[in-house]
């Protein structure tokens, strides 16, 4: 099966992480989300992929022609984004007749067999697997017959009136026929165009949530959780990840004397922490500076930022410096 891995987004709910780097780009807990990426859809039967990008264009192409990778990767450069919709109209003539969509900013072990199988059984034009959420206001909300046909999509509702938890986890089974229509180069998005016209034309669309793990990483809270579910053991990145001791990942070189390190921890080459400081589940980035006697809890320190010294982290919430 061949797929599209969708790159071209900003990243800007990440700032400043994404200023200079694109988001498939970002370490997560000592390995690059694309790479992981790749390497799962590799283990769904995935033998070709297609990647766009668009901001930072240049360093996704670069990273993609120098990763040891056991799959062909093509490289659809887009000058300006044409959404999620338009980027598969482009990418066609590399696809075929059906093929995976997978959303670049998402970490993920969801397994695609099972939205294979619905897809053939109810012939649809896109299967979309789901997955709980917390935030419908962040995501595109899916309602389903007891068959798994869709019967209502409604992009980002308000939390207070979202009919369902159940969310658009950004991987999908698509026929070619779903946006073969589109004009090439025409902007357009699934959520907001294609699947609402879709479904007004009584064209079936399906929907099911195959389980596996799935974590949209956009925002700074996101990122944090994800290095965590990483560092703790709750998922295993396929590069492997030897150096992670104890929920600990220690890449920065520098005395740990008088610094307390208490369940997970990563500090990224680069990143500085003073004497005196006490840290549980913390990532500290490339470029970070932590002033002495800091104790923080549940925190990511983005690059370049300063912490003072003394500085006391809420407990109670996750924190982004």
């Amino acid at each position: 099966m061949n797929a599209i891995l969708l790159c071209a987004g900003f990243g800007t709910r990440l700032s400043p992480l994404t200023d200079s780097l694109p988001k498939p780009l970002i370490r997560i807990a000592g390995f690059t989300l694309i790479h992981d990426t790749l390497l799962h859809l590799l283990q769904q039967g995935v033998d070709t992929a297609v990647v766009n990008g668009s901001w930072m264009a240049d360093m996704i192409e670069d990273y993609l022609s120098n990763a040891d990778l056991p799959l062909q990767i093509i490289f659809q450069r887009e000058e300006e984004p044409l959404g999620t919709a338009g980027a598969v109209r482009k990418a066609l003539p590399y696809l075929g007749e059906e093929f995976l969509v997978v959303y670049g900013d998402n970490l993920t072990r969801q397994p695609v067999a099972p939205l294979i199988e619905l897809h053939r059984r109810l012939d649809s034009e896109i299967t979309i697997a789901l997955a709980p959420t917390g935030e419908p206001s962040s995501k595109g909300i899916v309602l389903t017959e007891p068959d798994g046909r869709i019967s209502y999509f409604r992009e980002k509702p308000p939390d207070e009136v979202a009919e369902s938890n159940l969310a658009n986890s950004g991987l999908y089974i698509c026929r070619k026929s779903a946006v073969e229509h589109l004009n090439e180069g025409e902007f357009s998005d699934f959520g907001k165009n294609v699947f609402p016209m879709l479904l007004n034309e009584g064209r079936v669309l399906a929907a099911d949530t195959p389980g596996g793990y799935t974590r949209d990483i956009g925002t700074g809270k996101s990122y944090l959780i994800a290095c965590h579910d990483v560092l703790s053991g709750r998922l295993t990145p396929y590069t492997g990840n030897g150096n992670i001791k104890n929920g600990i990942l220690i890449e920065n070189t520098q005395s740990y004397d008088d610094i307390e390190l208490k369940s997970t921890f990563w500090a990224e080459k680069g990143a500085r922490i003073s004497k005196g400081c006490s840290l549980e589940n913390c990532v500290v980035l490339s470029g970070a500076v932590i002033g002495a006697d800091c104790a923080l809890k549940n925190s990511l320190v983005m690059p370049g930022t300063e912490v003072p010294e003394c500085t006391i982290a809420d407990d109670k919430y996750l924190k982004v410096f």
